[in-house]
């Protein structure tokens, strides 16, 4: 594989179709992707007062987890074992078509209702090497649990994580599997402001870069950020959607929930201004690369037409005075050859023409200082 070819299969497109069944499978069929990471399962499991915190989980934990504690948080990293997820969805009474969307990783963020629980479906971003990758998150929250299916290990959630560890008897809200939902969506939204503020540190070298140094380079390196941007938009915007219609139509979630839920579609509409702004900046960026070039075009020409200017007249003396008539023959043929001071005297017009130019050029600005019409 050519070194161009593996940097395409590294650096996919954020918002590129990775994955679809083939023609005539089954709804609900379950198939991972080859190159899908192979999973890990943690367990958080609590109640007012204590937490069974389990790094690597099992089935066999799960079942009996969720008999013994009235809250379960199960977090599955990586889509490779398709029956894992199967089973899982058969212990929590998961639609196969929820479970097929978890694994066909090219879903537009959504959320729908389904009688046993609530299936959310949005884009976690992350951001490295000026590389975005906007990563599947599946969300089911249902009576006394919530799951989440990741695409790869890596996530937002440490800050979630860390409430539930550092406060029992004061867990309040994360006992309720619709506060614990948002809680991960809110890490989510919340994880695309640092991102956003990458990206403005970037534009900013671009734009500097496009005055500085402008060069062919940095127009693949601004059309980069704009196609970034973009799919960075077509993650947000549907999220609005998804909030809002959690705020609203849902059942399942309680009203103090929705209020906070509320904030997050605020963030995700502010996200979505910040995005639109940053889009506009890096047209900005490639308009005023476009104008360095072209600035840096005049400054090239403006000096090659000054140095044919100067010469011009040069060139007239010196072709005058080499056509070499002969003197002999008439006293109007060139007298200045016969002239002992001929030579001199031409190199002294050539010198004082050459410099007078050069003097009128300055004083008129084209040489420096301001320019005069």
């Amino acid at each position: 594989m050519s070194e161009q070819t593996a940097a395409h299969h590294h650096h996919r497109r954020p918002y590129e179709l990775r994955h679809r069944h083939r023609r005539g499978t089954a709804p609900g069929t379950l198939i991972s992707r080859a190159e899908a990471h192979a999973p890990h399962m943690t367990l958080m499991s609590y109640d007012g007062h204590n937490l069974a915190d389990r790094r690597e989980a099992s089935l066999e934990d799960i079942d009996a987890a969720v008999e013994q504690w009235p809250m379960n948080w199960i977090d599955v990293s990586g889509l490779a074992d398709a029956d894992l997820i199967a089973a899982l969805g058969k212990r929590f009474g998961i639609h196969p078509l929820a479970l097929e969307d978890v694994i066909n990783v090219h879903q537009r963020p959504k959320v729908e209702d389904y009688d046993a629980n609530l299936f959310v479906i949005t884009r976690m971003p992350s951001y490295g090497a000026h590389h975005l990758e906007l990563e599947q998150l599946s969300l089911f929250m249902g009576e006394g649990f919530v799951i989440t299916f990741q695409e790869r290990p890596g996530d937002c959630f440490e800050p979630v994580r860390e409430r539930i560890r550092k406060s029992p008897g004061n867990r309040g809200r994360l006992l309720r599997s619709d506060y614990l939902s948002y809680a991960l969506l809110d890490a989510v939204v919340d994880s695309y402001f640092p991102i956003l503020e990458a990206f403005s540190n970037r534009l900013d070298e671009l734009e500097d870069r496009a005055i500085a140094r402008p060069s062919e380079k940095l127009v693949g390196e601004m059309h980069a950020v704009k196609r970034q941007l973009q799919a960075m938009r077509r993650a947000v915007w549907p999220q609005r959607e998804l909030f809002r219609v959690m705020t609203r139509d849902v059942q399942a979630v309680s009203g103090d929930t929705r209020l906070f839920l509320r904030d997050c579609e605020d963030h995700a509409v502010q996200i979505l201004d910040v995005v639109e702004t940053y889009r506009e900046r890096a047209t900005s960026a490639l308009d005023l690369y476009v104008t360095a070039i072209n600035h840096r075009m005049n400054e090239v020409m403006k000096v090659l037409t000054i140095i044919a200017t100067v010469f011009m007249p040069l060139t007239v003396i010196t072709g005058i005075y080499g056509m070499n008539f002969d003197t002999a023959a008439s006293p109007y043929n060139m007298p200045e050859l016969g002239w002992r001071y001929g030579y001199p005297f031409v190199l002294g017009v050539i010198t004082a023409v050459g410099v007078g130019l050069l003097v009128l050029f300055r004083r008129r600005g084209w040489l420096g200082g301001r320019w005069r019409s």
